[in-house]
């Protein structure tokens, strides 16, 4: 049975037309389905925390944007059980997108019920699952204005967005926490990617893979105001690893810490309290994609 976990509000209407379509294919294929409609904020972590804590196998399927994902992955009771599908119908869909999911309702359709799964990574930090990314600095200022706009939605808010917080941003600092010592950093941004992009479409890191059991860490130190527009091209044609100012490696840990507050978004979702301490997580999970 494929259960359906559905945030009827995703990508301003739709995710209803999604539902429509992929109920009229289901009935023609007679597949077994059902769809657990979210109602609000975190409800999705409640249904898919519900629907696997008897430990049985499952077959459960994210219906929304990254923020419904996200919260489908937090609500796993363990990842090992579970075959984990998305209909991406969100306003991002980003981590979809580097998966390779197709963005209409028959193409994800036919990867589940193809059946086929591949092992796919995904991050932790401070008890907190993230498929995508999680970073600190300036894509959390990003966020908080986000969500304060008004006019704009979805991709273009947070690309206009971004582009407001890069002229008033101040740098943060932190540091990077090793066996063989401490690293300062005075940066834009530090961030963990597990998926290539953030905020519909921002390439942040740009080479990353979501399988190969390691996380592309991108530190931007700070850089001049002058050179802030070269860098924001940089960053939309792929190449803020260019940068001279940006420190690149892959890994499967990093650790942070700060003398102030330093909050952190995971896949979007801002965290005030948790201690910057990223992981991977890997070959546990299991997605449907090509």
């Amino acid at each position: 049975m494929l259960h359906f976990i559905y945030n009827p509000i995703a990508g301003k209407g739709k995710s209803a037309q999604f539902r429509a379509a992929l109920e009229a294919k289901l009935k023609a294929l007679g597949l077994v389905h059902v769809f657990h409609e979210t109602q609000g904020r975190r409800d999705a972590i409640d249904i898919a925390r519900r629907l696997t804590e008897s430990g049985e196998a499952l077959d459960l399927v994210a219906m929304g944007g990254d923020g419904t994902l996200n919260e489908v992955l937090n609500g796993i009771t363990n990842p090992a059980k579970v075959r984990l599908g998305i209909v991406p119908c969100g306003s991002g869909n980003d981590f979809a997108a580097v998966a390779g999911i197709p963005d209409t309702p028959e193409g994800a359709l036919k990867l589940l019920t193809e059946g086929k799964t591949k092992p796919t990574d995904f991050l932790e930090c401070g008890g907190v699952r993230g498929i995508n990314a999680i970073g600190t600095g300036i894509d959390v200022d990003i966020l908080h204005r986000y969500g304060r706009m008004k006019l704009l939605k979805g991709s273009a808010a947070y690309l206009a967005s971004l582009v407001l917080t890069l002229v008033s941003f101040k740098p943060k600092d932190f540091r990077e926490l090793a066996a063989n010592g401490e690293k300062k950093h005075r940066a834009l941004i530090a961030c963990c990617g597990n998926g290539q992009r953030i905020g519909g479409g921002i390439p942040v890191c740009p080479e990353a893979k979501i399988d190969d059991g390691l996380m592309d860490i991108v530190i931007v130190d700070d850089i001049s105001r002058p050179a802030i527009p070269g860098a924001f091209v940089k960053l939309m044609k792929r190449k803020i690893l260019e940068l001279p100012t940006t420190a690149f490696r892959r890994d499967s840990a990093l650790r942070l810490a700060a003398d102030g507050p330093m909050p952190i978004q995971i896949d979007g979702e801002i965290y005030e309290d948790l201690p910057f301490d990223v992981k991977v997580v890997s070959g546990v999970l299991r997605i449907f994609r090509p």
